[in-house]
């Protein structure tokens, strides 16, 4: 598995931040990486850090042609072109020994394999930014559960790496991720901004307001990874009668805070629905 090539169409953040994880595993340099986007020729690119250990091009062709497995990180209004230049421009044999892997949400499996019509070799993947500090989560969906192919085992073990893995899922599973895992962390960033913008409110220096807000998060989460507590439990354990937390949580019930989290969570993972329908209407 040692010369197995990897190719991402696309270097966005997401991307990026892969690649931050697998530099901090000590394992970036041991993989032989293609990246294809505009930026390639730009010597401003973010993804300059990285020259030593990664092959840079401008041509999604020359990527497919010498890459083992090639990994969609487009926006999705891009993607349909970008299926279209490949299928042109790479012989059909050469495609349909590369195992193809989007990232994109609410592109199923059944609509990228319409564009690219090489049949099995498609799965979908969902992973978030925290991969960049080997604290990520990942979950896998796929047509046919194959567990000996070697390509999918190289996959595995390179998010391994970084990433909890959640399992393998159905795609509308993923897609609830997509919401979960990839939008919740924005969706915590919002809540932390709110507790340091509350702290400097009543006095405290926004540089140490945002530095505790974030380390209180952090240490939450920590506990209740490592404990398995339900977060109602931890939240009942801090919880004193009389106290200041209970307090302060009646201000967010009153504020529907909850209720606002899970209608966010559904407004995302109902847009992932949305753009599946707007991508397959695309191969009609």
């Amino acid at each position: 598995m040692e010369n197995i090539r990897i190719g991402f169409i696309g270097g966005g953040r997401i991307i990026q931040a892969l690649l931050d994880g697998l530099n901090e595993a000590d394992y970036l340099d041991k993989m032989h990486i293609w990246i294809s986007c505009p930026s390639a020729e730009d010597d401003k690119s973010l993804l300059k850090r990285f020259n030593n250990t990664i092959h840079m091009t401008t041509s999604n062709t020359v990527l497919c042609n010498n890459c083992d497995i090639v990994l969609f990180a487009v926006k999705a209004k891009l993607i349909k072109s970008v299926c279209q230049e490949i299928i042109k421009t790479v012989d059909h044999e050469r495609l349909k020994n590369i195992l193809f892997i989007s990232i994109i949400p609410g592109l199923t499996i059944s609509t990228l394999n319409q564009w690219l019509q090489t049949g099995e070799n498609i799965i979908r993947i969902m992973y978030n930014v925290n991969v960049a500090k080997r604290n990520g989560s990942y979950a896998i969906s796929s047509p046919k559960t194959n567990d000996n192919n070697p390509l999918q085992i190289y996959l595995k073990s390179i998010f391994d790496k970084v990433a909890y893995f959640a399992g393998n899922v159905t795609e509308t599973e993923l897609d609830i991720m997509c919401a979960l895992i990839g939008s919740g962390p924005a969706f915590f960033c919002t809540a932390v901004e709110g507790l340091a913008d509350g702290a400097v409110k009543a006095g405290l220096s926004r540089q140490l307001a945002n530095t505790l807000a974030a380390r209180t998060m952090l240490g939450c989460a920590d506990i209740l990874v490592s404990s398995s507590k339900h977060p109602a439990e931890l939240k009942n354990d801090i919880s004193t009668p009389a106290g200041t937390t209970i307090y302060g949580l009646h201000e967010l019930e009153n504020k529907g805070v909850r209720g606002a989290y899970m209608d966010a969570l559904m407004s995302a993972f109902n847009r992932a629905q949305t753009m599946a329908d707007q991508l397959a209407k695309e191969t009609k």
